[in-house]
């Protein structure tokens, strides 16, 4: 091997790599999307599979069933009644109960208002009940029927419940009662105590009869807080009659 120009000896040429041919290459390109299809399909079987064991631990196992039912928001009821009224069916999966089914299976109890329904995983339905406020009580002959705020008269009771008022009115007129109901949400504590009774003959001619022997002539249910904040800053014990059925221009005898 002769020196070069600069001295230094010349490297030997190193040899060409050689290239696949187009049919190696082809085969090669062909197993490596081969391989891809199969792990992809690998891929899509398991997802499937493990889709298909959460529907069946969600739906079709004893694994998320419900195994207890909670009660919240009664003050009269007990939670057994509760209980009792919505017939959840225990060791059923969280996700086949019908939620909405035990709602009205809730509002089935006369003193219940509404009611919502709640899955609690892994093993709760919780049960939310909102109990029916009694504003009035009217005479009946086995006791008195308790109206709540959309004049539904719901549970008859032995007596009159403390600040409750009695009212005199036909208990299936909901709508004359709602009037009556309105009124009675108005009233301050201290003017609800002292009213012994509230009657009507029509829905424009509600009158409240109080302890201290004033009458108060109150009209309809409408502006009904504006009404109460002037019959209870002009009653006295002298004043006989109020009316505020105008309570823009109240009137006192």
């Amino acid at each position: 091997m002769s020196p070069t120009a600069t001295g230094t000896p010349a490297r030997p040429s190193s040899p060409p790599t050689p290239r696949p041919r187009p049919d190696l290459r082809r085969e090669l390109d062909r197993r490596r999307a081969t391989r891809r299809r199969l792990v992809a399909a690998g891929v899509v079987a398991l997802v499937v599979v493990l889709a298909g064991v959460l529907v069946w631990l969600v739906t079709a196992s004893s694994v998320l069933a419900a195994r207890e039912v909670t009660v919240t928001g009664q003050r009269e009821l007990t939670e057994t009644q509760v209980r009792d009224a919505v017939a959840v069916p225990l060791g059923v999966p969280l996700a086949r109960q019908d939620v909405d089914a035990i709602a009205r299976r809730a509002t089935t109890l006369p003193q219940v208002a509404s009611a919502t329904v709640e899955r609690r995983w892994p093993h709760t339905v919780e049960v939310a009940v909102v109990e029916r406020e009694p504003l009035l009580a009217i005479r009946q002959p086995d006791g008195f029927a308790l109206v709540d705020l959309r004049g539904v008269a719901y549970e008859t009771r032995s007596a009159v419940p403390d600040g409750v008022l009695r009212a005199d009115a036909d208990p299936g007129a909901v709508p004359l009662l709602t009037d009556l109901a309105v009124v009675a949400e108005s009233l301050p504590t201290e003017l609800r105590d002292d009213v012994q009774r509230i009657r009507a003959t029509s829905a424009d001619d509600i009158v409240l009869e109080l302890r201290s022997g004033t009458t108060v002539r109150w009209g309809d249910a409408r502006e009904s807080p504006l009404k109460a904040q002037i019959v209870d800053a002009l009653r006295t014990k002298t004043t006989r009659t109020i009316d505020v059925s105008a309570p823009h221009t109240p009137a006192v005898r």
